[in-house]
């Protein structure tokens, strides 16, 4: 969980500021009168534990405007971490902006609404039951437009989302534009995963030019621009992309985003300026400052859910902070598509009432669960015959993605603390599953055999799951209909890919290595209550330059010995092994439980691995079911 500092007396401000769109001077009565004191007793409630209130010292840097945050102890920095200056050489670089109070918060990473005082300030509004249901926004009809690239979507320049927006009418000083970074940053980690799924670009709109911007794939070395932190007057200061990735302090941190395309994405005005090439870094040309009145703002990726999400919490954060701010649409030209961005349309759910009471452990009726709902910033409408209602989740919440969210939501109204403790009614005593019993024995008996064990992936894809091992997809895969990349689209079928990729990874260590997993595989099941199933598997592998059939035969037979049970082990043919050198495992009861064998050529190559390397895998689930019948004389 991330840990936030959240400026006090900006919290404060925007929880006593006026509802937007309130008449001038109005007030909003108990928000107005809360304290430091309040807000620390108040925030465990919401699910932000409070780490400490420190006092900080701000500090500028001059080169490029960044402002930090830093305790008495730390004393002032050493060198800017935007830019990379030394305040040791360049000691009139930095400039002291004041002391304040800093709430240290830890914060859940799937509440990146809150991350900023205004986003913070509508949660404790509506929990207090000053401002409660949806809020409100208003967004003019767009006048910028964005053409994107179709090469873009292309795999050798992919980074195909954007969204976009327009804030007018801003008023800027050193703690609202660092809010802005720190929302920028904040959003970079928990939404963009590091900034690979979506950056964020915030730029000074008045130093653009032109109502068409263009979002292209460009050469890494066709042009040139200033990037962030440069000298902006300094010819020598332009590089081209690639060189941005080499030479710049941002382009090697996150170059390896980039480096395997061909081509790069950049995001130019009418008049060809650049604002940015994502998702590294802006240009020092469109650089927001105190004297900034307009922003434009733009968000990129891989997957557009998320760049929506965080672009709508960009602007709602903005337009919390900044109450004279006026939002303003952008239209968005895609290969085949035309959208408006931000979208702040509200995701429509339905909750049933007596599930929701039952979860929670309390009584409620429908009125109830409404106006808990609408205290966490939820619009709600009851249902025809009581037992359901209608909610309206903001566009802003990243986190509701299942009618449990709003039951959670519920439960903080609530107050978890007024939740009275009951016994269970009958007392039991637990004890391990089988299957769990047998996984142990299992990880027991390979780690006496020699193996390290690993912890690999559920998630993978079918050209890593299937394509690398010379197989065709399994039917039996379940599908992600959503999946957040494309390394991440199937549920594993098997083991033995995760292994393969953990020896890929290890190629610099000394060889024999032997490794093995017992781990959870999932495959589509009619059948199945869920529609899938899961199925104790355990896989092994070695690696080593003399490591053949014999050597995986032998560990083989040692697991099953300690289980007491033999299988009858049958050649078989198969893609990805050695011919004659694979076989499968039958037990008693004639069921095929697993395989095991010498890996063919073409599978090494394609993890480019350069030493034979024997593998077995088996089902614990269905292992254990023979143990269960009576055993045959062994075969």
């Amino acid at each position: 969980m991330p840990i936030i500092g959240m400026p006090v007396d900006m919290l404060l401000s925007c929880i006593a500021r006026p509802e937007r769109g309130a008449a001038a001077g109005e007030q909003v009565g108990a928000g107005a009168r809360l304290s430091v004191q309040d807000l620390m007793e108040l925030l465990p409630k919401l699910g932000c534990a409070v780490e400490e209130l420190a006092e900080v010292e701000q500090y500028r840097c001059k080169a490029c405007d960044r402002v930090s945050d830093r305790t008495q102890a730390q004393g002032p920095p050493l060198n800017c971490a935007g830019c990379g200056a030394d305040y040791r050489v360049r000691p009139d670089l930095l400039a002291s902006l004041g002391r304040s109070q800093v709430l240290r918060l830890d914060m859940l990473a799937v509440r990146p609404d809150l991350f900023d005082p205004g986003g913070m300030a509508r949660y404790i509004r509506g929990y207090l039951g000053i401002q409660t249901g949806l809020s409100e926004y208003v967004l003019s009809a767009p006048k910028l437009r964005v053409m994107v690239d179709p090469a873009l979507s292309n795999e050798e320049s992919y980074r195909p989302c954007i969204a976009c927006a327009v804030i007018r009418n801003v008023r800027l000083d050193s703690q609202s534009i660092r809010m802005v970074m720190n929302l920028q940053e904040d959003l970079h980690w928990a939404l963009g995963r590091d900034r690979k799924l979506a950056s964020i670009g915030v730029y000074d709109l008045d130093s653009l030019q032109g109502d068409v911007f263009h979002y292209d794939a460009v050469d890494p070395d066709g042009l040139r621009f200033v990037p962030l932190g440069s000298p902006a007057d300094d010819p020598a200061a332009a590089l081209t992309p690639r060189e941005i990735l080499d030479r710049h302090k941002t382009g090697q941190a996150y170059a390896h985003l980039l480096r395997s395309l061909r081509k790069y994405p950049l995001l130019r005005d009418g008049v060809g300026t650049v604002l940015s090439m994502p998702p590294i870094i802006n240009s020092e040309r469109t650089r927001v400052t105190m004297r900034t009145r307009q922003f434009f703002i733009d968000v990129t990726g891989l997957t557009q859910r998320t760049v929506d999400r965080a672009l709508n919490i960009v602007v709602t954060s903005l337009l919390e902070i900044m109450p004279q701010a006026q939002a303003e649409s952008v239209l968005i030209q895609s290969p085949g598509r035309t959208r408006i961005t931000p979208d702040l349309t509200p995701q429509e759910m339905t909750l049933s009432v007596r599930q929701t009471a039952q979860t929670i452990g309390i009584e409620l009726n429908a009125g109830q669960l409404a106006e808990l709902l609408e205290s966490m910033g939820h619009t709600v409408e009851e249902g025809e015959h009581g037992d359901t209602v209608r909610v309206l989740v903001p566009a802003y919440r990243n986190d509701v993605m299942h009618p449990v969210d709003l039951v959670e939501d519920a439960a903080i109204a609530y107050g978890y603390e007024n939740i009275a403790p009951q016994l269970v009614p009958t007392l039991t005593v637990g004890g391990a599953r089988a299957i769990e019993e047998q996984s142990s024995l299992a990880r027991r008996v390979m780690t006496g055999l020699g193996f390290h064990q690993v912890m690999t992936l559920v998630l993978t894809s079918e050209p890593a799951a299937f394509g690398k091992w010379q197989i065709q997809p399994d039917p039996r895969a379940v599908r992600i209909e959503n999946p957040i990349s494309t390394e991440q689209t199937i549920c594993r079928v098997s083991l033995l890919p995760g292994l393969l990729e953990t020896l890929a990874i290890n190629k610099q260590y000394e060889l024999p290595q032997y490794l093995f997993e017992v781990g959870d595989c999932c495959f589509a099941d009619p059948q199945a209550e869920t529609g899938a199933r899961e199925e104790r598997m355990l896989a092994a592998a070695m690696i080593g330059t003399h490591v053949g059939y014999a050597d995986i035969r032998a560990v083989t037979d040692a697991l099953l010995h300690e289980f007491d049970r033999s299988c009858e082990v049958s050649p078989i043919q198969h893609p990805s092994y050695i011919p004659g050198r694979a076989a499968a495992l039958i037990a008693s009861d004639g069921q095929r439980i697993g395989t095991l064998g010498e890996l063919h050529p073409q599978v090494l190559e394609a993890y480019r691995l350069r030493h034979p390397v024997s593998v077995m895998e088996l089902s614990l689930e269905k292992l254990l079911a023979s143990l269960l019948r009576p055993a045959s004389p062994a075969q």
